[in-house]
């Protein structure tokens, strides 16, 4: 069976996170070990709150050198929300802070400085993507800051005023703006097939 290391570094809905991926039919981990996340398939970074907190949460437990290690050998991670955020270069929440570097952009206020919450659908710009099956698919948002980088990272896009990032990848790190653990079926099903996909190296 998969194993799935959720980092544990205080932030984040991890108890519904593990929930959600012992439902999709994968076994969840979560812990703050280096170790034991280094031995699980993919390792699946939370989030919840403000970037600045949890960056320097990451940099006291010497996760953030772990995380971007494991990227550079091509570790599978997943990233939800904030933990999505963390993966880019810095962000301007609470002042301008570093994250950690996997996915190249900046993480800035959503335009006209409003708050994204409750349901919205995503639209894929590859209709042949492995997430293909999700295009037009509902999935619950609560953020107030949004991707901004390169297209070539970008895989879908959601309309909220304008259209924004909600799924980005680079090589085999995704991560979600949305959250799949509280989007239901849909969001379930997501995660089953994102973790199949990833874990296979099915890019």
């Amino acid at each position: 069976m998969i194993s799935v290391g959720i980092v544990d570094y205080g932030v984040g809905n991890i108890h519904s996170l593990s929930k959600s991926i012992r439902i999709a039919g994968f076994r969840p981990e979560i812990s703050s070990s280096k170790e034991l996340l280094s031995k699980s398939d993919i390792i699946l970074l939370p989030g919840v709150g403000s970037f600045s907190f949890a960056i320097d949460n990451l940099k006291k437990s010497g996760l953030d050198s772990f995380i971007i290690k494991q990227s550079k050998i091509d570790k599978p991670i997943i990233g939800i929300c904030l933990g999505m955020q963390l993966l880019c270069s810095n962000s301007t929440e609470g002042g301008i802070n570093k994250g950690l570097g996997i996915i190249p952009g900046k993480i800035k206020r959503m335009r006209n400085s409003k708050f994204h919450i409750g349901w919205n659908s995503i639209q894929l710009k590859n209709k042949n993507h492995f997430l293909k099956r999700f295009n037009n698919h509902e999935f619950f948002f609560n953020h107030g800051y949004q991707f901004e980088g390169n297209q070539k990272y970008v895989i879908a896009e959601t309309e909220f005023e304008k259209s924004f990032p909600t799924i980005i990848k680079k090589n085999n790190t995704i991560g979600f703006q949305f959250h799949p653990e509280k989007s239901q079926k849909a969001g379930i099903q997501l995660l089953k097939k994102t973790i199949k996909s990833i874990s296979n190296l099915e890019w």
